[in-house]
């Protein structure tokens, strides 16, 4: 009996704070469900429920004169900077990265976009990291993020479907795979 109110405790010891917040949410009277790991986490540090992931994203040439700003967003929207550095591409490097569409007729095009000035990659860290990072940065077309995402990155920085100012990965696999080669860029 002892042993039961022992076991007893400690579940209520361990999940109140659980319980309190999801009673208790900040900034709304109601939370959606898959904001309420994101808000309890954001109060307490909970290694098995609060893990985060890592993505990658890169600010293209046309983006950086907007970088202070992009960055500031995402750092507001709780993301951490992993690592962080500018480079530029080469058409060689482009053609690695692209390589899905070295024979479409716009390549010729999104080369010398790529290539005419500095792009500024980073490793971010937070929960839920692909997912938030896509949602922040908008849809691919900035005319459509203008309409439907108004604030989003796109929508905010992005001039055409080709020059939209940001990259990010579409899933957990992309990141690491583009983070291990964009790491090795010189």
């Amino acid at each position: 009996m002892l042993t039961s109110l022992k076991v007893a405790f400690v579940l209520v010891l361990f999940y109140f704070p659980f319980i309190f917040l999801a009673l208790v949410p900040s900034n709304s009277i109601f939370l959606r469900p898959q904001d309420l790991q994101e808000n309890i986490c954001s109060k307490i540090s909970l290694p098995l429920v609060c893990q985060t992931s890592v993505t990658l994203a890169v600010i293209k040439p046309d983006g950086m004169a907007h970088q202070t700003e992009i960055i500031d967003t995402l750092k507001n929207e709780g993301f951490k900077i992993v690592k962080d550095k500018t480079t530029q591409f080469s058409p060689e490097q482009v053609s690695v990265w692209y390589q899905d569409k070295v024979e479409e007729s716009y390549y010729p095009s999104l080369v010398q976009y790529l290539t005419r000035g500095p792009i500024r990659i980073l490793e971010l860290e937070r929960i839920k990291a692909v997912p938030k990072l896509r949602s922040l940065i908008g849809p691919t077309n900035p005319l459509l993020a203008r309409q439907s995402f108004p604030k989003s990155i796109r929508a905010l920085y992005g001039t055409n479907i080709q020059e939209n100012t940001i990259h990010a990965s579409d899933s957990e696999q992309s990141a690491e795979r583009e983070i291990r080669f964009l790491s090795s860029l010189e």
